[in-house]
């Protein structure tokens, strides 16, 4: 499984060097997770931390699942991702020092992963939380934040 960190574009658009930041992070803890698979039982291709600027909209409730079909063949799909929402004020991430973004970053993780269950469509394949730990364990043991 690949993990992804997406950001609502439009609105952080400013901040390059942040994003390219937060960005390597999410790079990280991809190496560090991509070898565990999560869900067994199914093929879970991506899952997608998708970063939004609650100054501007709100964040859904739930993660969603979403399959992107094949135009050849309908009922095969290509890309099988399960997408989370992090919220992340725009003011709050520029104003957090270089040093603590990777722990600010882990918390707002955390905070949405624990809070909210896989989506209905593989909650019974998912292992959630062997997943919280995983992002945990990188979190504290190699980016040393205190979360």
């Amino acid at each position: 499984m690949k993990l992804e960190f997406g950001f609502q574009a439009f609105y952080y658009i400013c901040y390059d060097g942040i994003i390219k930041e937060v960005k390597q992070i999410g790079d990280e803890l991809d190496k560090y997770i991509s070898d565990n698979s999560y869900a067994p039982d199914m093929v879970l291709d991506k899952t997608t931390l998708s970063f939004i600027n609650t100054e501007n909209l709100k964040c859904r409730v739930r993660s969603r699942y979403q399959a992107t079909s094949n135009l050849k063949s309908p009922i095969e799909y290509n890309v099988m991702t399960m997408i989370y929402e992090i919220p992340m004020p725009q003011s709050e991430l520029i104003e957090t020092p270089e040093e603590e973004l990777p722990t600010y970053i882990g918390k707002a993780l955390l905070k949405v992963l624990e809070s909210q269950n896989a989506p209905v469509k593989i909650r019974k394949q998912f292992d959630r939380e062997r997943f919280i730990s995983d992002v945990r364990d990188f979190f504290v043991n190699v980016k040393g934040c205190k979360l």
